[in-house]
């Protein structure tokens, strides 16, 4: 008889034991006062640090440059990578934010005077940073939104004949910059974005008494589309949604 009682107690244990899993399952609650976990909200609240990476072009146009009398135009397709730093506040759906950037390029080009072959000029983007104010919409797990501010770069004028003529201007030109970009969240303190950016430098005139040389009216405008990856330091992902 000890093994058939055995074998019934074993019996009415895995009988409660699926039982109770169907329950939890189901949604069934078997202990008074018990209370689920509230909902997971991905708020957008909080300092995020990250990294960017693609690629950009400059337009540049020089109005002049008497070392031969002509106009100069480059087209500088490159790299554009670095990282960015901000801090979001979500406002229900509404985001409000800060952003700043620094990013290493290799936009550079270099054209043959059209009046003398033997001369080369060129034009060099080193870096850039920016300063933007960013406001979104944030769906859940999405962020859509747009910045604008201020933009930093350093821009390398140059020329050089087949002899040993050469000038060169290295300058910090500051100008504005507008963009937007789609973020998700792929992880609680992860997401993913793509962007783009628009910047503009102004126009600027280089002259030099070493080497008699003026480039007239040097124009520079950039734009990228990088890739995004952030951390952000979230305070909670169990946080109700901002009010």
């Amino acid at each position: 008889m000890k093994p058939l009682f055995g074998a019934v107690r074993a019996l009415i244990v895995i009988a409660f034991s699926i039982t109770a899993s169907s329950a939890r399952a189901d949604g069934y609650l078997p202990q008074a006062g018990y209370a689920p976990p509230p909902p997971v909200f991905f708020g957008w609240t909080g300092f995020y640090i990250g990294g960017h990476i693609g690629g950009g072009w400059a337009d540049v146009n020089w109005a002049n440059v008497d070392f031969t009398g002509e106009r100069a135009t480059f087209n500088a397709p490159g790299f554009f990578g670095g990282a960015q730093f901000g801090y979001n506040h979500q406002f229900d759906k509404i985001l409000l934010g800060v952003e700043a950037t620094y990013s290493g390029t290799t936009l550079n080009d270099g054209v043959v005077s059209l009046v003398d072959p033997n001369v080369t000029y060129n034009n060099n983007i080193n870096d850039v940073f920016t300063l933007t104010g960013r406001l979104g919409v944030a769906l859940d797990r999405w962020l859509m939104y747009a910045k604008a501010g201020w933009a930093s770069a350093q821009v390398v004028v140059s020329g050089q004949d087949a002899g040993s003529t050469a000038f060169s201007f290295t300058d910090r030109r500051n100008g504005w910059t507008i963009g937007g970009g789609l973020e998700y969240r792929a992880w609680r303190n992860i997401s993913l974005g793509v962007e783009y950016g628009f910047l503009d430098l102004g126009s600027k005139t280089y002259s030099n008494t070493t080497v008699p040389v003026t480039v007239t009216n040097d124009a520079v405008q950039v734009q990228t589309v990088t890739a995004r990856l952030n951390f952000h330091f979230y305070r909670d992902e169990y946080a109700l949604p901002p009010k």
